[in-house]
């Protein structure tokens, strides 16, 4: 017999809601904070909850399922890194889709992307006290190991990157306090990042060449932690602020998920 997917009606009704504030202000975001398998994206889960179309909807590895669809297609506008958290954008609709992803590929000055990352040894706070800095470290795609990037020179076929950094304070989260006391207070260094280019691992590599690389990170630091895939580790890094102008009304708008960690 086939496996039918059950949905928690708690579940069901703030997807429910959820989506009709997406229908009616045209604003393509859900807040769905609990992790996935590798085939089950975000993008997956909204069409699991019956939004968007299902492109995969005779993938054996899928769940079949008896929700109505609606007919509109969602479009991925970006991605975040596997294990990555926060907010991810989409599109409803390919005339929204292309300017997003316009503004995207031109680094849109409107554009603005904010994250959150722990790490353990950070020495420019550490022991020089330094609370903000760019990090500027060409990457590019690792000659020996296929799912990495590494720092490469420019003449080297490096991609110029930029990231800015600085010592996160937990009141910009609306949780109180700030400060160096926030800031390092769960062993180690909560740190604000703001990606200016978009490179693969961008801020994976950067961490971990600074310092002593994201916590929970498999791939690169001090200590990558074992991969596990029935049992995945909790990467440290949450895209926690997106700022955009709305496709249609040009209005700047922003969206917040706070970290869970």
């Amino acid at each position: 017999t086939t496996k039918q997917l059950s949905i928690p009606p708690s579940l069901r009704s703030a997807a429910d809601e959820s989506f009709s504030i997406i229908q009616r202000l045209h604003i393509p975001l859900m807040n769905l904070p609990t992790p996935t398998e590798d085939w089950e994206s975000a993008q997956g889960q909204l069409r699991l909850l019956g939004y968007g179309d299902f492109a995969n909807e005779n993938n054996h590895k899928l769940p079949s399922f008896t929700i109505s669809e609606t007919k509109s297609k969602l479009h991925v506008v970006h991605r975040l890194d596997c294990q990555t958290s926060g907010v991810l954008l989409f599109a409803r609709n390919p005339e929204s889709a292309s300017k997003l992803c316009k503004a995207w590929r031109e680094r849109d000055n409107a554009v603005h992307k904010m994250y959150v990352a722990h790490v353990m040894r950070w020495p420019p706070f550490m022991e020089q006290k330094v609370e903000e800095g760019t990090i500027e470290l060409p990457l590019a795609a690792s000659r020996t190991e296929r799912i990495k990037w590494e720092v490469r020179g420019l003449d080297d076929g490096g991609k110029p990157s930029t990231t800015k950094w600085k010592i996160y304070k937990e009141d910009t989260d609306n949780n109180g306090g700030g400060g160096e006391e926030n800031a390092t207070k769960k062993d180690g260094v909560v740190l604000e990042l703001h990606p200016i280019t978009g490179r693969t691992h961008q801020l994976r590599i950067h961490c971990a060449e600074i310092g002593s690389g994201i916590v929970g990170d498999s791939l690169y630091g001090d200590s990558p932690v074992p991969w596990d895939a029935g049992k995945p580790t909790i990467l440290k890094l949450h895209a926690q602020m997106l700022s955009l102008r709305h496709p249609r009304s040009g209005e700047q708008m922003t969206f917040k998920a706070s970290k869970l960690w």
